[in-house]
C-alpha cells in the first residue's frame, strides 16, 4: 500500500492540483476538465496500490462554481477509459470568495479486492510511461502512461501490484518498495513524474512475455543494486 489510508473497511486515497488550469493567473494553463482528469487518474492508481476499487469520490473545487461540471467530466473520463460506472461524486465549492488561480482536491474511497498476494521481492518490476511533469504532459501526452491498458492487465492478474510514481521520482519511489536498493533504468530516477506519467508495475515472471504485449510503449524492465 502506498499512500492510501485504512478508515474502517474502506481505503482512502486522495490527490490536488493548484495553479492549473483556466484562470489567468494559473501557472500552467489547461483544461478545467483535463486537470480533474489527471488527478483523479493519480487517485485511481492510488486505490489499485492497494488493491482497491473506488465506490465513493469527493471533490473539493476552490475553482468556482463554473469549474464543477468540468472537474467532474474529467473524473468521469478516468472510469470511462478503465471501462467503470463512475462512483457517486459528491463535495463542495468554494463560491464565497473568488480565486486567483484554480485547485481542486479529489478523494476516494474504495474497498479492497480479493486477489492473490506476492511479496515485492518476488516480482519483476517494470516502468511504464516516462517522467514529465507541468508543460510537458500537454506536450507528450503519448509518453504518459495510459490507465486503460494498465487497469486491464492488473485486472487480468497480469500486473501483480500497481505503485505510482510522483513528485519525488523513481528512486524515492523505489527505495520506498525495497528500502536500501539503488534503481538501475535509462530514465531520469530523480526528475518528478508529475502526476504519475510513470507507473511502477510489479509482473509475476511467468507472466513477462504477457505483459510485454499488454505495454509496447515505454516499458523498461528494471534492475536493482545495493547503495
Amino acid at each position: 500500500m502506498r499512500n492510501a489510508i485504512k478508515i474502517g473497511e474502506l481505503f482512502a486515497t486522495t490527490d490536488n492540483a493548484a495553479a492549473i488550469g483556466e484562470k489567468p493567473q494559473d501557472v500552467v494553463s489547461a483544461p478545467d476538465k483535463l486537470t480533474a482528469y489527471f488527478t483523479a487518474r493519480v487517485t485511481f492508481l492510488e486505490q489499485l496500490a492497494a488493491n482497491a476499487l473506488p465506490n465513493h469520490i469527493l471533490l473539493a473545487n476552490f475553482s468556482g462554481d463554473a469549474a464543477w461540471s468540468r472537474y467532474v467530466a474529467g473524473i468521469q473520463q478516468v472510469f470511462d477509459e478503465a471501462g467503470l460506472n463512475c462512483p457517486p461524486i459528491d463535495g463542495s465549492t468554494e463560491s464565497n470568495m473568488p480565486t486567483l488561480q484554480s485547485g481542486l482536491s479529489i478523494t476516494m474511497l474504495g474497498e479492497q479486492q480479493k486477489r492473490t498476494a506476492t511479496k515485492h521481492e518476488q516480482l519483476s518490476w517494470y516502468t511504464y510511461g516516462l517522467p514529465l511533469v507541468g508543460n510537458e504532459i500537454l506536450a507528450q501526452p503519448e509518453d504518459v502512461a495510459q490507465l486503460q491498458p494498465i487497469f486491464q492487465a492488473w485486472k487480468e492478474g497480469i500486473v501483480q501490484q500497481v505503485w505510482p510514481v510522483g513528485s519525488k521520482g523513481l528512486q524515492a519511489e523505489f527505495t520506498r518498495l525495497f528500502s536500501e536498493q539503488q534503481v538501475k533504468s535509462s530514465l531520469d530516477v530523480e526528475k518528478s513524474a508529475g502526476p504519475c506519467a510513470v507507473v511502477l508495475l510489479g509482473i509475476q515472471p511467468e507472466k513477462e512475455q504477457l505483459a510485454q504485449k499488454n505495454f509496447p510503449r515505454n516499458f523498461e524492465k528494471l534492475r536493482k543494486t545495493a547503495l
